[in-house]
């Protein structure tokens, strides 16, 4: 997917909401930062033209009218704007948006103890995840960010879990949502209650038809698996 400056999203929004989602996109006439697989290196293009088709770029172009354009595509000029390949961030807790910040000055030890889900984590409402997850995805969506995989270490309840994963399918933003199966010191909830929440949540599908998907994060992997582990690597399977 591609990423350009908020003028050209805000165009590229009104002619969705007026015209209906099309399965073609023209973006003409902006500077195109693309890439050279020959040389290796970027490859600057101004008054350029990107084609998306199916939510996929199909075409790069020196010319803002290419030709063999789509029918039914919509043109948005984005004359004066800067249009680049997405960025991909693979690995993001949005969850922690509004400690952001706060623990810039710690240690890793400090972190875990203070703003980790071990610690904050169980004090967040269910609330309090979503918007912190809504509000961490509108600003990687802002900065460029078109894919992001969700380490989502917020599943110290059932409530809090499908808050965040609400959020991620709210915000419309391409979110790779991987519950994470550990277990969070003074909450109820461990791995062997998380596992059958997780085949609810792949059974019902709240996300499809969304930009979401469902995945898995777990961090306790090790040269002697234990039988928790052992349970996950099932469940992938």
């Amino acid at each position: 997917m591609a990423c350009l400056s908020r003028c050209a999203v805000a165009s590229l929004l009104l002619a969705s909401a007026n015209l209906g989602l099309a399965k073609s996109i023209l973006f003409t006439g902006g500077t195109i930062i693309a890439y050279n697989t020959e040389s290796e290196s970027l490859n600057v293009i101004r008054g350029g033209s990107v084609l998306v088709t199916d939510d996929k770029i199909a075409a790069v172009g020196p010319s803002a009218s290419p030709k063999d354009v789509p029918k039914d595509c919509t043109t948005v000029d984005i004359t004066g704007n800067i249009i680049t390949p997405g960025f991909i961030d693979t690995h993001r807790h949005g969850w922690q948006t509004g400690l952001k910040t706060m623990a810039s000055n710690t240690t890793l030890v400090e972190y875990f103890m203070r703003y980790s889900e071990f610690d904050s984590g169980p004090n967040y409402t269910a609330d309090d995840v979503y918007y912190g997850q809504l509000a961490g995805l509108y600003e990687a969506l802002n900065a460029g960010v078109t894919t992001t995989l969700d380490h989502a270490h917020h599943t110290w309840s059932n409530e809090t879990a499908e808050a965040g994963l609400q959020a991620s399918i709210d915000s419309g933003a391409r979110v790779f949502w991987s519950y994470a199966f550990h277990n969070v010191p003074n909450v109820d909830l461990t791995i062997e209650d998380q596992i059958p929440h997780y085949k609810h949540l792949a059974e019902t599908k709240p996300f499809e038809g969304s930009a979401t998907e469902l995945g898995i994060a777990y961090d306790g992997w090790g040269l002697n698996p234990d039988e928790q582990t052992n349970q996950v690597v099932d469940l992938i399977k």
